[in-house]
């Protein structure tokens, strides 16, 4: 009996230690994600305020940088997939990845992309549309 405690002790050890893991990767991911769509955003925003300028809306502007968060995530998510299928072969341990994993996986990176994005958009609507007019 108390050996079997002991094990179910490790075993729970592990798991926490594994989601603490876990949240942390995506934290610092969604940081990292969030200040290169910040930084893409602030690079654009003449741009941005020049859409402004001519009338576009609130949503337009939001949409862009969304669509711009998405589109990093997505090639990100193409590209792993792609490098896990093509070097899967060339390690000596295996984990099934099924197609369950995968979905689950993109809906993370959608969910973080989007919560990313929040930073640019922030920042992008703050954006005077007379900016465009000076230099």
């Amino acid at each position: 009996m108390n050996l079997a405690w002991r094990d179910v002790q490790h075993g729970l050890g592990r798991f926490i230690l594994t989601c603490v893991g876990l949240s942390l990767l995506l934290v610092v991911s969604t940081v990292v994600i969030g200040l290169i769509v910040y930084t893409m955003t602030m690079d654009k925003k003449k741009a941005i305020a020049t859409l402004k300028l001519i009338g576009a809306p609130d949503r337009v502007i939001v949409s862009l940088i969304l669509q711009q968060a998405l589109a990093m995530g997505l090639v990100g998510f193409a590209i792993g997939a792609a490098l896990i299928r093509l070097a899967k072969d060339y390690f000596p341990r295996r984990v099934v990845l099924e197609t369950s994993d995968t979905a689950i996986l993109l809906g993370i990176i959608v969910m973080v992309c989007l919560v990313a994005s929040i930073f640019g958009v922030r920042s992008a609507l703050k954006i005077d549309p007379a900016s465009a007019l000076g230099g």
